[in-house]
């Protein structure tokens, strides 16, 4: 299991405030997968962080270029939690990264997805 960032202790405590005015199944949820620890969406391969527990029992993880080779990054809503796998952090020969980070790159492939599709 990877975590992807070392809280503070003002960090922990600010969690756990926090996690004492949610309801018992947010707690429930936030203990068994908590936000400091990567996953890996099973259906999709991507690595990301919770970002958003959910009402309906879902999360939203954050998908990005820090822990992938994405095109754009994106948060992920309506997760099921049991469609998440903890993961270790990408090795040092992976290709992670975002793609489409600057505004002439994203007019490029606008651009040519565009006409390509007419």
């Amino acid at each position: 299991m990877a975590k992807f960032i070392e809280w503070t202790e003002e960090q922990r405590v600010g969690f756990g405030e926090w996690l004492e005015g949610r309801p018992q199944f947010i707690r429930d949820l936030a203990t068994k997968f908590p936000p400091d620890t990567l996953y890996r969406i099973k259906e999709s391969g991507h690595r990301g962080h919770i970002v958003e527990y959910n009402e309906n029992g879902t999360v939203t993880i954050a998908v990005s270029g820090e822990f992938n080779a994405v095109i754009f990054d994106r948060n992920v809503f309506g997760v099921n939690p049991e469609n998440i796998e903890e993961c270790e952090l990408p090795t040092e020969d992976e290709r992670v990264g975002t793609m489409l980070t600057e505004k002439s790159d994203i007019d490029e492939f606008v651009y040519a997805v565009w006409f390509d599709l007419n």
